[in-house]
């Protein structure tokens, strides 16, 4: 599926960046706006920590206003997304990263900060 910066599948205006996007990656998006359109704040955060134990591992999830939203995402993908999905809406700018901080006692606990344009 071929969005434009707006999401619109119709043509990209000339200025933006347009990518061929997975549809987990077109869903993600939608999940994204939707959330954060019921915020004050076009922000949303990629956190990750290490739960500590076995067999759960590395553990992921997106908050819009210090919420997760996470759970919201469709049963059918919810567990098909990657940070490189997050990633690939940077690079086709649909997503602004602010910040990217680590802590540095851990280095598997991440919070990525971006902003829906």
């Amino acid at each position: 599926m071929t969005l434009n910066h707006k999401g619109s599948a119709e043509g990209t205006p000339a200025k933006r960046a347009s990518m061929s996007l997975t549809s987990v990656q077109a869903d993600l998006l939608k999940c994204l706006r939707s959330a954060v359109g019921r915020q004050p704040s076009l922000r949303i955060v990629y956190c990750t920590a290490w739960l500590g134990y076995l067999p759960f591992g590395l553990y992921h999830w997106v908050e819009v206003g210090g919420r997760d939203i996470s759970n919201s995402f469709p049963s059918d993908w919810a567990f098909d997304w990657e940070r490189t999905d997050l990633d690939r809406l940077e690079e086709a700018r649909f997503l602004v990263k602010l910040c990217e901080l680590q802590n540095s006692e851990d280095e598997l606990e991440t919070r990525v900060t971006y902003e829906l344009p």
